[in-house]
């Protein structure tokens, strides 16, 4: 179902925007600090932007996460402002600098110590030694899981600065869709809706309706048949011989004088035919009309960037940007985001081949050890076999593809017996580089979801239980907690799902 925001609460998430617009642009100088993901590099690349164009002295910082650490840190910059983009909602409370302001989209976690909770629309302006303005659509009843990412939140902020940042707005759709928020409808919703109308009304982002399998752009046809996930394909989701073949029994020629085909390069009928061999597919193994509907939806396309680059489709684009943030590169993104096209544009494209094959020696590897099934949950422990910053990825590529593993399962050419579960969430760990921590990541289906399943408050409490801290999504959350400490975190978060799924959380 579509996020439905009532009038009266985006114009105090935009009254909010304006208030975080005047103490941004009345500071000396401001550090912009962000997540490395794709919605977080999206958020420091509008902001940074925006700031430059407002002639407003500012530095960058990127971080894995928000804990003590590095709230200390932040604390101790010699800038006036802090700006937190895609993160801080936990935490602006605890940030000491004369003025911060958060452009958030994540679930809002109470702090006991925030005082007394503020009502929708109210920041806290006082003096003018000390301000904070908090921007976040849950704080106005707003989902910030699916009407608007952290790169749109900022993108607002950015707008109210000056209507000539509406050029920024495909950098907050690559964000939205770098975070699944065209998932559940198969299209953007709620305020990433608004957003493509500024992108389509500059002339900046086409919308056209297509296939939504990833790699269009840059995959060879078989390949991108191979790697589908949402919906995965029976019989062809993981087997790349299979999906060669599929496509030679329907005639479509895989190659051309140029070298492997891609799906932009095929003719009308030539698509057609092929999405209606995979929606017979996925009627014959029962996948239902819903599976269909999926592979079909609103894709969005940079006018500005050359066809066949991982930087024309926005979902393309937001995985250039994934591989740079999660090997410590969130600045080379940034610099893409900002137009260079030279030395950061072939050092994201070494980046990305580095982290496809990391993903997939990822999955690999938990297939080959397996998960453990408990009552209400799975989990894996890659201790330090896949790098915390990806972990989380694996997770959902696991959960995402389970119908697929099933399928193969089924078959002859599988020499491993592995499954995932689809009807539990997934709970995966990593070892931290460096630390005496665990970084957690669950990830959830959509159907949890809908019954009540919300990890981000389930995680949250069981990271606490254990002397860590967690937050996120519902249906995507992480935490991170002491070394030693993951059966009984699994028993904590176990507990909460339970009662979630049940109707009541403990």
């Amino acid at each position: 179902m579509a996020d439905i925001t009532r009038g009266e609460d985006v114009k105090a998430l935009l009254e909010a925007a304006r208030e975080a617009t005047q103490v941004l642009l009345g500071a000396s100088s401001v550090t912009v600090v962000a997540h490395i993901d794709a919605d977080g590099v999206s958020a420091a690349s509008i902001a940074s932007t925006a700031l430059t164009r407002a002639d407003v002295p500012h530095e960058r910082k990127f971080i894995r996460k928000l804990d003590e650490g590095e709230i200390k840190q932040i604390n101790a910059l010699h800038t006036e402002a802090a700006w937190l983009v895609d993160l801080g909602s936990s935490a602006i409370s605890k940030i000491t600098l004369p003025i911060c302001c958060v452009s958030d989209h994540h679930s809002i976690i109470e702090d006991a110590n925030a005082g007394p909770k503020r009502k929708q629309g109210q920041n806290d302006l006082g003096s003018f030694m000390e301000r904070k303005v908090h921007v976040n659509p849950h704080l106005f009843g707003i989902d910030g899981g699916q009407s608007i990412s952290g790169a749109g939140v900022t993108y607002l902020v950015a707008k109210s600065m000056s209507s000539g940042n509406a050029s920024l707005a495909p950098l907050a759709i690559v964000g939205a869709v770098g975070d699944f928020q065209d998932s559940a409808n198969s299209r953007l919703v709620g305020l990433n809706q608004s957003i493509v109308q500024d992108a389509v009304a500059e002339g900046t982002i086409e919308v056209t309706r297509d296939i939504r399998i990833f790699g269009r752009e840059s995959r060879p046809l078989a390949r991108m048949l191979e790697y589908a996930n949402d919906p995965t394909l029976p019989g062809l989701t993981n087997r790349y011989s299979e999906c060669k073949r599929f496509l030679d029994d329907i005639g479509i020629d895989q190659q051309s004088e140029n070298g492997w085909r891609s799906w932009v390069e095929l003719s009308l009928d030539e698509k057609r035919e092929i999405t209606s061999r995979l929606a017979e597919r996925l009627l014959n193994y029962g996948k239902g009309v819903k599976s269909i509907r999926r592979l079909i939806g609103e894709v969005y396309l940079l006018a500005d960037e050359e066809k066949r680059t991982p930087l024309h489709d926005a979902k393309e684009f937001a995985t250039l940007l994934n591989s740079c943030g999660r090997y410590d590169k969130a600045e080379i993104g940034l610099k893409i985001c900002q137009g260079d096209r030279g030395d950061a544009l072939r050092t994201a494209d070494d980046l990305l081949r580095n982290h496809r094959d990391t993903l997939k020696n990822g999955i690999s590897w938990v297939k080959k050890k397996g998960v453990v099934r408990r009552q209400s949950l799975q989990y894996f422990h890659a201790e330090t076999e896949i790098p915390e910053t990806v972990v989380g990825i694996v997770a959902g590529m696991l959960l995402g593809s389970a119908d697929s593993m099933e399928d193969r399962a089924q078959g002859e050419r599988v020499d491993i017996d592995f499954k995932v579960d689809s009807s539990v969430p997934i709970v995966a760990f990593a070892r931290c580089v460096d630390e005496d921590n665990i970084k957690v990541s669950a990830r959830a289906t959509r159907e949890l979801v809908q019954k009540g399943l919300d990890l981000s408050i389930a995680i949250r409490i069981a990271s606490e239980r254990v002397g860590g801290s967690g937050g996120g999504h519902r249906i995507a959350a992480g935490a991170s907690i002491p070394l030693g400490k993951e059966l009984e975190f699994l028993d904590a978060i176990e507990s909460v799902i339970i009662g979630q799924l049940a109707g009541y959380c403990p």
